[in-house]
């Protein structure tokens, strides 16, 4: 793999990551909207359980990025063309793109059942 498709391989990774982290802080909105209009209390305790999943999240999210960009900039100052040839080096990458992948899927699954509960407190105002 060269290094202009591995760059853009890093650049979809990083992408995605952002794409988590703004859909994640649109949740966060809805929940301080949601806070502010005094809901019923079992809402509370799901509030603060949902809003400590996305500080986990958050930092999945920094940790992560903060590990590939840093791959990416050692990638990127080798000499050759053909680097990435290294099993070791092909094996980083996969477990980057599996962490990144796993991170999506967990992150729509998580934000399908909030985005239920949401439309529920909008059905159900107080």
């Amino acid at each position: 793999m060269n290094k202009d498709i591995l760059t853009n391989e890093f650049e979809l990774l990083v992408k995605t990551l952002d794409q988590i982290q703004e859909e994640q802080s649109v949740v966060k909105r809805k929940l301080s909207e949601l806070l502010e209009a005094a809901v019923l209390n079992e809402f509370v305790e799901w509030a603060e359980d949902l809003l400590q999943q996305i500080l986990n999240r958050e930092t999945a999210l920094l940790l992560l990025r903060k590990d590939i960009l840093a791959y990416k900039k050692w990638v990127l100052t080798k000499k050759g063309i053909a680097i990435y040839v290294d099993l070791s080096q092909n094996k980083q990458f996969k477990k980057f793109k599996d962490q990144v992948l796993y991170l999506e899927t967990e992150f729509y699954q998580w934000k399908q059942i909030a985005d239920k509960k949401f439309e529920l407190s909008q059905i159900n105002p107080t």
